[in-house]
């Protein structure tokens, strides 16, 4: 994988820039940054969950809080984003109708540190605090939490 070679000859990385840099190294996850952006292409490495905040801190408990979830705050409320191993099955409208968006390959998805206005992404357990967890231990988690 070509390293994203950003700052450099331009001068010093922002934070958004070493993010998206520490992402591909470390992960080796397709990545790019655009101003305070940095995201995901998904597919390939991981996917991701995203969902309410509520319906998130739920499937987390349940899940021993050891995967990696981020929150993205906006002018709409808060949502927690799951990473998770890629998934080859077909979509769960389960899934969808709890409010779980899957975001899988050909979309990305918005990383800690991006800001956008006064919302700031950030983690609330890190990429290296534990592994990625498959699609369907976190989607069973989910669901369970759905009915809780």
């Amino acid at each position: 994988m070509t390293r994203l070679g950003i700052g450099g000859a331009e001068g010093p990385q922002t934070e958004f820039e070493a993010a998206a840099q520490s992402y591909q190294d470390d992960h080796r996850w397709t990545v790019g940054v655009y101003g305070s952006g940095v995201w995901l292409v998904v597919g390939r490495e991981v996917e991701a969950l995203d969902m309410p905040k509520e319906l998130g801190i739920r499937a987390w408990n349940l899940l021993d809080r050891s995967v990696p979830v981020f929150e993205a705050p906006d002018d709409h409320g808060v949502r927690w984003t799951f990473i998770t191993t890629p998934h080859t099955g077909p979509t769960l409208p389960e899934l969808a109708v709890r409010g779980v968006d899957h975001i899988r390959s050909g979309r990305s998805v918005d990383l800690p540190p991006s800001r956008f206005g006064q919302h700031q992404l950030r983690w609330i357990t890190g990429l290296f605090a534990a592994p990625t967890p498959s699609f369907t231990a976190v989607a069973d988690a989910v669901l369970r939490a759905a009915q809780s």
